[in-house]
């Protein structure tokens, strides 16, 4: 059984704004979860055929940008790990 899944959320539109504060809060993080996230988010946007090289501003920009799912999951998983323990 096979479950369909509607294509709404590629269709979202994200702000530019939005996006490019997301960029510069993965930028602004001190070494090493700077790398780390800019890692995952690479690796991610190119389903694992990443070349290895350290992504741009540019480039994360683009690639946020036109996937809202991604862009959904690196801003949830930011803000988790910014929450301070409990």
């Amino acid at each position: 059984m096979s479950i369909a899944i509607p294509a709404v959320e590629r269709a979202q539109i994200i702000s530019k704004e939005s996006v490019e504060s997301l960029v510069e809060a993965l930028f602004s993080l001190d070494e090493p979860w700077r790398g780390r996230f800019l890692t995952l988010v690479a690796k991610q946007a190119t389903r694992w055929k990443w070349d290895g090289q350290r992504p741009g501003w540019e480039e994360m920009v683009a690639w946020l940008s036109t996937d809202p799912c991604l862009y959904r999951e690196v801003a949830l998983l930011l803000d988790a790990w910014r929450r301070p323990a409990r």
